[in-house]
């Protein structure tokens, strides 16, 4: 106990995570319940599609580093395969520790706790703690920031990735806590690949190899 605790002080992150997902059930008229309600009592049937079809884009989501990582192979293009890599390495990388979360806070869908109160656009499989649509598509976009520090390829990324994780709040089947932590999540991802990737790259003899197989297998 005594060694978890120190790792936690250690790292604000993880602090920060697991702040969010073992805090006490919070009452009726918590923050996370007045967002939930107030984006119910404001749906429209238009925003009810706009927002399924923006929290379906996931789907979407992984065809982004196989085809970079497929490209860049193609064209022997370095620049275009490490982002691919990058960007799958980090989806996987938040996959898993979503996953993981998930299972061991086990945190029931707003609509479940609050049955009465809270009605979702659409039921959903799973715990709620955290957000895997937001952490994937942070991971995504954070990958995509990084390697291409552009406007005009960090604003639609963001505004993507900050989009479903707006539309996981408005279907009503995650809290505003889900969603801060995905977003988390999803972000360190990209950061921690990136960073260890630059020195593994350059060492690489064989990028391909070192890089293309994980990616591929991640899917």
């Amino acid at each position: 106990m005594m060694n978890h605790t120190v790792r936690l002080k250690k790292n604000p992150l993880l602090c920060l995570i697991f702040g969010l997902a073992f805090a006490t059930e919070l009452p009726a008229q918590s923050v996370d319940f007045r967002i939930l309600n107030h984006l119910q009592e404001h749906r429209t049937p238009a925003m009810n599609h706009v927002m399924s079809w923006t929290s379906n884009s996931l789907a979407l989501t992984p065809a982004i580093p196989i085809g970079m990582s497929v490209a860049g192979w193609a064209a022997d293009n370095r620049n275009l395969l490490h982002a691919g890599c990058v960007t799958g390495l980090s989806f996987a990388t938040a996959f898993l520790l979503t996953e993981g979360l998930k299972f061991t806070v086990q945190r029931p869908r707003p609509y479940l706790t609050y049955p009465d109160e809270l009605n979702p656009v659409r039921t959903t499989f799973g715990y709620s703690f955290p957000s895997g649509h937001t952490s994937l598509t942070f991971a995504t976009a954070t990958s995509l920031c990084l390697c291409y520090p552009k406007w005009y390829v960090v604003v639609p990324s963001v505004i993507w990735a900050a989009g479903v994780g707006f539309s996981r709040l408005y279907l009503g089947v995650h809290y505003p806590s889900d969603v801060l932590a995905g977003a988390l999540i999803g972000t360190a991802s990209a950061v921690l690949v990136y960073n260890l990737s630059k020195s593994w790259w350059q060492d690489s003899p064989q990028p391909v190899t070192a890089f293309a197989i994980p990616v591929v297998v991640s899917f």
